[in-house]
């Protein structure tokens, strides 16, 4: 299996470049980024202390940065955790701030994979993640934008059903309970995750890079 770090900075194959996060919740993807070589800044609506001097508090579809400011504008996970209606002004405001030869990066899970069969009786988001994937669609449709996509497979592994609940609820844009969590349809579903020596979650992830650079000289 193949960690999200690693599976993103094979897929940015740059190693540099000036770098939003956006929706970059706690900022340990940032603080690896950083460390890879890449000057980082995130944004997420929600206070949190990693990428400490170097992230705003903000919405994306409303970011306070100057236009032009940045070579990849990076959505890890997070455009679907936007109202569908403020998905395509996400990508819109993520364009404005790449330069001429930016690139937007959409990384979005797919329910595809045991942490689909665990998690869906409580935190169902099919239909948000297909409502990602149209708005990334229309955007590309509209604008004749290069593309390049893969996949690759996430694992999770826990020792116990206690610390995946625990890990669950811990979520600051949850809205489930502990109680749906520790359903006996979701143990039983954890359990069979079993590997021997622990339990693995797998789903698949889908990576895309829309290059405007292409684009731009298309016309």
């Amino acid at each position: 299996m193949v960690r999200p770090i690693d599976a993103l900075i094979e897929f940015l194959d740059v190693g540099h470049g000036r770098l939003l996060d956006i929706g970059c919740g706690a900022g340990t993807l940032g603080e690896e980024l950083l460390q890879r070589g890449y000057d980082v800044i995130g944004i997420d609506p929600f206070k949190e202390q990693g990428l400490r001097g170097r992230r705003l508090q903000a919405g994306a579809e409303a970011i306070p940065l100057k236009n032009e400011s940045f070579d990849i504008a990076l959505f890890h996970w997070s455009l679907h955790h936007l109202p569908e209606e403020r998905m395509a002004d996400a990508l819109l405001e993520a364009r404005r701030l790449l330069k001429k030869m930016g690139a937007i990066v959409v990384i979005e899970p797919e329910p595809v994979g045991t942490w689909q069969d665990v998690s869906q009786s409580f935190h169902d988001e099919t239909t948000v993640q297909a409502m990602a994937a149209q708005a990334v669609n229309a955007m590309v449709e509209k604008d004749n934008y290069q593309r390049r996509t893969r996949y690759y497979l996430s694992e999770d592994c826990y020792e116990s059903f206690d610390r995946f609940v625990d890990e669950m609820c811990s979520l600051a844009y949850n809205r489930y309970s502990e109680i749906q969590v520790r359903h006996p349809d979701v143990q039983k579903a954890f359990e069979s995750c079993w590997d021997g020596s622990i339990y693995c979650l797998r789903q698949r992830i889908r990576m895309e890079e829309l290059s405007l650079s292409v684009a731009e000289g298309s016309g």
